[in-house]
């Protein structure tokens, strides 16, 4: 598995479906997929890459196997 050529949010995706967030980024992503519109909007101003990665993994069609291969995970 390499990060090395993963943007931000592909990085912060990865590390939550492989189960490699601590505690704080963990709660963050539980938050993010919990809000509703205008919590998700509020919660991107502090945390930008993560709610634009959880974005892309629920939203994008083929998005997570594209960062997959990225990654070397297939």
């Amino acid at each position: 598995m390499s990060f090395k050529d993963l943007t931000a949010p592909e990085s912060f995706i990865v590390e939550w479906q492989y189960r490699m967030l601590g505690d704080f980024k963990s709660a963050l992503i539980q938050a993010i997929a919990q809000a509703d519109h205008i919590n998700t909007h509020k919660l991107s101003l502090g945390f930008p890459d993560e709610v634009e990665g959880y974005r892309r993994y629920t939203q994008e069609d083929g998005w997570w196997q594209e960062v997959q291969k990225k990654a070397g995970m297939k």
